[in-house]
């Protein structure tokens, strides 16, 4: 089985989370597609105003329609740890028979070699970066993907048994959960 994970706090989920797994899931033939939900980020000092339990619901709901495909987690309780590299490294230990791929907006590649372990987490999956219209030259072009670099691949169809990083170039959208709060507060 094929499943992709796409973390994040989530605050809100909108048409971007949604359009980028289903996205990958095409292009990628993937089963399922894991919104791997995080109490907080890491790599920000402002954090979601909504608690965990109401953003797990907001997402729960909006994708409500694609269920089958979709499903919503939340394992920070069982790892105690809101790190990426903790939190698969649980989720691949109890199914290993799966090929696991991470889904991340070249956005969030633009600061990878600031993730905790960010050079360890290709020993566990592989990783579809999605482009985003502002950031897609600076991921590119960042330190992760020049210290990744030889871990690249150009081929969706690869029966390479490494796993690789994929640049995803997709119609992209300029939507963000930050974006969305900022409209909100201002009105």
């Amino acid at each position: 089985m094929k499943i992709g994970i796409l973390g994040g706090t989530f605050d809100p989920p909108h048409i971007g989370h949604l359009n980028i797994s289903l996205e990958a899931t095409k292009r990628f033939q993937l089963n399922k597609v894991l919104w791997l939900v995080t109490k907080k980020n890491p790599l920000k000092k402002n954090n979601s105003s909504n608690d965990i339990s109401n953003r797990i619901k907001l997402c729960n709901e909006f994708i409500k329609k694609n269920k089958n495909i979709i499903k919503v987690k939340y394992i920070e309780e069982k790892t105690r740890s809101n790190f990426l590299f903790d939190n698969i490294s649980y989720l691949i230990n109890k199914s290993a028979e799966h090929k696991y791929y991470f889904i991340m907006g070249a956005d969030s590649f633009v600061k990878f070699n600031q993730w905790k372990k960010y050079n360890e987490i290709l020993n566990k999956l592989s990783i579809i970066v999605v482009n985003r219209p502002e950031f897609s030259i600076k991921s590119l072009n960042s330190i992760a993907a020049k210290k990744l670099e030889k871990y690249k691949s150009l081929n969706l169809a690869s029966k390479d048994k490494q796993h690789r990083w994929y640049f995803l170039s997709t119609k992209g959208m300029n939507v963000s959960s930050s974006k969305i709060k900022k409209t909100i507060n201002a009105n």
